[in-house]
């Protein structure tokens, strides 16, 4: 009986491992090297990045929809949907990216790359994804978060060398490599996450904070380089108590100086 026992106990415990580790990703530190940060695979079993599902723990703060603008016409290619959560336990702020090319007939026809700028002041950065629809409720599951780097958009002409050496880190950046094609039936990126401490900072909303980049290709149609400029989510330090109080101290003297003056005439 005991024998038995001990054979359910461990029949219990296999089966609760295998349904905990079904998805094999978690959150990953993005190097601080400007190189890319590898273990994306086009598999979610086995992608480093992936996690099935946004934590219960975190907290909705802000988000915005936006049209994204065809730079070669001017017409509607896509919407940009930028969010920001809070996770009290880690006291982390997570910003999260979602594209989705609505056409492609305005010039616009692929997406390799979503930058995100204004990140200077985070010194330490993980990134994940999951599925855009299961959080928005529309479109595909979505192209997997792909090797981010600490830099901005590199071409086909990347080299590993040079991004050892540091030469295309930019502390302020963030890229990630995408795919995102109607044509490839790819139409939109999966939920893109970067998660950072809140240890003195905040989030602010932000003209020309994301850059949408249309690598140029001749092997796909001649596709010509187009970049998409729009706003977003940035980080900023919370000022300081001194600072704050210093800002304060001169809002009063200048409304003295003003009463002083009306009292004159």
């Amino acid at each position: 009986m005991k024998t038995a026992i001990w054979k359910q106990t461990l029949a219990v415990a296999a089966i609760t491992f295998a349904a905990n580790s079904a998805y094999a990703g978690s959150f990953t530190t993005v190097l601080n090297t400007g190189e890319r940060t590898g273990g994306s695979t086009s598999n979610t079993l086995t992608d480093a990045f992936y996690i099935s599902s946004l934590p219960t723990t975190w907290t909705q703060l802000a988000s915005t929809t936006s049209d994204v603008f065809s730079p070669i016409n001017g017409n509607v290619v896509g919407s940009f949907i930028d969010t920001v959560w809070f996770e009290s336990d880690t006291n982390s702020y997570i910003i999260g990216s979602y594209f989705k090319l609505l056409n492609n007939t305005n010039g616009i026809t692929e997406i390799n790359s979503v930058v995100r700028t204004g990140l200077s002041d985070v010194d330490t950065l993980s990134a994940a994804w999951t599925s855009g629809s299961s959080v928005y409720g529309s479109g595909t599951t979505g192209y997997r978060l792909r090797d981010p780097a600490r830099s901005d958009y590199v071409p086909g002409t990347y080299s590993a060398t040079v991004a050892a050496a540091g030469g295309y880190y930019d502390a302020d950046k963030v890229a990630i490599r995408t795919d995102v094609s109607i044509g490839e039936n790819n139409p939109n990126s999966g939920l893109y996450l970067l998660k950072f401490s809140a240890e003195g900072l905040t989030y602010q909303w932000t003209d020309n904070a994301v850059r949408i980049v249309q690598g140029a290709s001749t092997s796909e149609g001649g596709r010509q380089f187009a970049e998409m400029w729009i706003a977003g989510y940035t980080v900023t330090q919370v000022p300081e108590a001194e600072t704050y109080a210093m800002f304060m101290a001169g809002l009063g003297l200048m409304g003295a100086v003003v009463r002083r003056r009306k009292m004159a005439h």
